[in-house]
C-alpha cells in the first residue's frame, strides 16, 4: 500500500483532524528523516521544493527538523497551491534557517544543493532563485523559447530550484548520494549528468514541461531524462 493510499486509510477509519482544508485529504504526511531535506522529499515524490514549500506554508529555504511531519501533496493539490500562494496545511517545526557566513552572507548548510557556483563563460536564464546557468547555445535557445511560451501559451517556463539549470561536479555527487541512500530523487553519478554540461533543466511544473513539449523542437530543447522525470529537459541543439 502506498504513503498516500495508508494516509488516506487512516484518515477514514480513525477520523483523526490533520489541521488541512476538505480540499487537501489526499496529501500524505511524511515524516522527516536525518539527512532529508526539503528539497529531496519533493524530488523524490516528482514534485519542485517550492511546490511543497507553498502547500506547508514553509520558506524554499526551511531546515526541516528531523521527526517532524511534512504533507507531501497531489499534483492536482500542489498546482493549486502554487496558483493560490497559501498553505494548505499547518506549518511544520523546524530548525531555522541556515545559518549565514559571516563573509559573503551565503547559507552554509546544504550549500551544495541550495546555491549555485558563478560559471564563467556560461549564458544565463532568468529564475525566481535570481540568474541560472546553462552553456551560451543552450540559454539562447532557452531565453527564445521562454518568449515564444509566454506569447503563444501565457505561461512561463523556468527551472524549479537552484540547481535545477546547471549545476557542479560536487552539487551533482550530494545529488548521488542522497538517492543511493534512498532519500533523494534519481539523480546520474557525478561526471555524467547532462546538468553538469550546461545542457539541461529540471522545470517547476508539469504544466511548463507541457508547453516545452510543445515547441521545444523549434529551439532544440528536448526529451525527457527518465521515464518519471516529467521535469527533465534536454538541450540537443537544433
Amino acid at each position: 500500500m502506498s504513503v498516500r493510499a495508508i494516509a488516506r486509510w487512516l484518515c477514514l477509519s480513525t477520523g483523526a483532524g490533520l489541521f488541512v482544508s476538505s480540499a487537501a485529504f489526499a496529501a500524505a504526511p511524511h515524516t522527516v528523516l536525518p539527512g532529508e531535506t526539503l528539497w529531496s522529499i519533493s524530488a523524490a515524490n516528482n514534485l519542485t521544493t517550492r511546490t511543497v514549500a507553498i502547500y506547508n506554508g514553509l520558506p524554499e529555504t526551511a531546515q526541516l527538523a528531523t521527526g517532524t511531519t511534512i504533507y507531501v501533496p497531489t499534483v492536482e493539490e500542489g498546482a493549486a497551491a502554487l496558483a493560490s500562494g497559501a498553505p494548505a496545511v499547518a506549518p511544520p517545526a523546524t530548525s531555522g534557517a541556515a545559518p549565514a557566513d559571516a563573509a559573503t552572507g551565503a547559507p552554509e548548510a546544504n550549500s551544495s544543493i541550495t546555491t549555485i557556483a558563478p560559471a564563467p563563460g556560461m549564458g544565463h536564464i532568468p529564475s525566481p532563485y535570481g540568474e541560472l546557468h546553462l552553456t551560451p547555445t543552450a540559454a539562447d535557445a532557452w531565453n527564445a523559447m521562454r518568449v515564444e511560451a509566454l506569447s503563444t501559451y501565457g505561461t512561463d517556463i523556468y527551472p524549479g530550484g537552484p540547481v535545477s539549470a546547471y549545476r557542479t561536479y560536487e552539487q551533482q555527487s550530494e545529488l548521488y548520494r542522497a538517492f543511493l541512500a534512498g532519500y533523494g530523487a534519481p539523480a546520474n553519478p557525478p561526471g555524467s549528468s547532462s546538468h553538469e554540461w550546461g545542457t539541461a533543466v529540471d522545470v517547476e511544473s508539469p504544466e511548463m514541461r507541457w508547453v516545452v513539449d510543445q515547441i521545444g523542437w523549434k529551439y532544440g530543447w528536448t526529451k525527457s531524462h527518465g521515464p518519471g522525470e516529467w521535469w527533465h529537459v534536454d538541450y540537443l541543439g537544433g
